[in-house]
C-alpha cells in the first residue's frame, strides 16, 4: 500500500466532480450504464437470489433433506449467500465511487481496494469447489454400480474417505488461499481534496508491477482454470454420465414393470434439471474467464468494455441467484418439502431419493 505525501492536492480533468471523488474525463455512457446495471439490475437479482438462497436453506433443512448430498447443498446455498451479500457493496462502490474511489476513510477505502475483490471472487470460488463437489457425490451415488472413469473414481473415492463438512473445510480454506495475491492488485493513494476542506481522500489504482509481471500473468491463468474452465468441463461429463446412467436405469425399471409414464416424467425432469445447471453455469461463469484476464484501469476507461463488464458481472451474480427457482422448477421432491414447509403438513413416507434410484440435483 503507497500513499502519496500529504501535501499532494487532487487533480482532476473532469468537470463533474461530486462530494470530493476525483474523476477522469469519463464518457457520460459509461455513467448511465453504471446505473442501469449496478443501480438497477444487479440490486434486483441479488435480491431474487438473496430472498431463494434464504428459501433453499429453510427446505433444505428439513428431515427428509438428509445425507451427504444435502450436506454439499445446503453448503452450496450458503457460500452463494455470502458471495451474493458481497456483491452488494461491490455495485455500491462502482455506482458511486465509480471505479478510482474517493473515500474518507481509510478503513473503507482499504476494504475497497485490498479486501472487496478478494472476499467476493474467494466466495464464488467456494461456490465453485461446492458445487463440484456435489456433482461428483451425485456422480458416485448413480453410478457406483458401473464403471467409472479414473478420474471420477479417484474423485469420489478421496472424497467419500472424508466427511462432507471436512471436505467443505479443505475447499474453502484452499479456496481463500488460493486468492490471497489478488489482495495486493490494486494499491491505495491518497490527496488533499480543496472541494472538502482539505480533507485527505483515498483512492486505489492499479499495482501496476504486480499485474505486468510474468508471475501474475500465470498465475491469473492458472486461477481461471482451476476456478472456471476445469469446474465448467468437469460439470458437462459428469453431469451428462449421470444422465446417461440414469436413463439406461429407468430403462431397465421400465422394462421390467411394462409401465413408464411416472419414470418418463422423472426422467425427463432429470435431464431438464442437469442440462439446465450445466448450461447456465456455461454460460453465466464463461464471460468471467476473460473479464478477470483483461480487467485494469486502462481498460475500465473504454466503453465497450464497461459493457462487457457489466454483462459479465451480472450473468456470475445470476447463476448464484437462480439454484432456488430451478429446484422449483424441476425438482418435484424439492417443491413438495417446499410446500409442507409453508403449510405445515406433516411430512410422509421418505424422500424421493431413497425410494428410487437417486435423482441427483447438482
Amino acid at each position: 500500500m503507497n500513499e502519496t505525501a500529504a501535501e499532494s492536492l487532487c487533480v482532476s480533468s473532469s468537470k463533474n466532480q461530486s462530494d470530493g471523488v476525483v474523476d477522469d474525463d469519463e464518457d457520460v455512457r459509461i455513467s448511465e450504464l453504471r446505473k442501469i446495471s449496478y443501480g438497477f439490475i444487479m440490486p434486483t437479482i441479488c435480491l431474487l437470489g438473496i430472498v431463494g438462497n434464504v428459501l433453499n436453506l429453510v427446505v433444505l433443512t428439513r428431515r427428509n433433506m438428509q445425507g451427504r448430498a444435502y450436506i454439499y447443498m445446503r453448503a452450496y446455498s450458503t457460500a452463494s449467500l455470502v458471495a451474493i451479500s458481497f456483491c452488494i457493496p461491490f455495485a455500491l462502490r462502482v455506482l458511486i465511487a465509480k471505479e478510482k474511489g474517493g473515500w474518507t476513510s481509510w478503513f473503507q477505502a482499504f476494504y475497497h481496494v485490498h479486501l472487496e475483490l478478494y472476499l467476493g471472487n474467494s466466495c464464488l470460488g467456494v461456490c465453485v469447489m461446492t458445487l463440484l463437489a456435489l456433482t461428483v457425490e451425485r456422480h458416485s451415488s448413480v453410478c457406483r454400480l458401473r464403471p467409472t472413469s479414473n478420474l471420477a473414481a479417484s474423485g469420489a473415492t478421496f472424497q467419500r474417505g472424508l466427511s462432507p463438512r471436512l471436505t467443505l473445510l479443505l475447499l474453502a480454506l484452499g479456496t481463500f488461499f488460493l486468492y490471497l495475491p489478488t489482495i495486493f492488485r490494486a494499491e491505495m493513494s491518497s490527496c488533499i481534496s480543496a472541494r472538502l476542506n482539505y480533507q485527505r481522500l483515498y483512492q486505489q489504482r492499479d499495482n501496476r508491477p504486480l499485474l505486468q509481471s510474468a508471475f501474475y500473468q500465470v498465475y491469473q491463468v492458472m486461477l481461471e482454470l482451476v476456478f472456471k474452465i476445469g469446474p465448467t468441463l468437469l460439470l458437462a461429463g459428469l453431469n451428462l454420465r449421470i444422465m446417461l446412467v440414469y436413463r439406461r436405469a429407468c430403462n431397465k425399471r421400465r422394462r421390467r414393470r411394462q409401465s413408464g409414464g411416472g419414470y418418463l416424467a422423472e426422467e425427463r425432469r432429470l435431464m431438464l434439471l442437469l442440462g439446465s445447471t450445466s448450461l447456465l453455469f456455461l454460460v453465466c461463469v464463461s464471460p468471467m474467464v476473460f473479464l478477470n484476464l483483461t480487467l485494469s484501469q486502462d481498460n475500465l476507461a473504454h466503453f465497450a468494455y464497461q459493457v462487457f463488464r457489466a454483462l459479465a458481472n451480472l450473468l456470475e451474480v445470476t447463476n448464484y441467484s437462480l439454484t432456488f427457482y430451478i429446484y422449483c422448477l424441476f425438482s418435484e421432491d424439492f417443491r413438495n418439502t417446499l410446500r409442507r414447509t409453508f403449510t405445515g403438513a406433516s411430512s410422509v413416507g421418505t424422500s424421493i431419493q431413497q425410494q428410487r434410484t437417486p435423482s441427483p440435483i447438482s
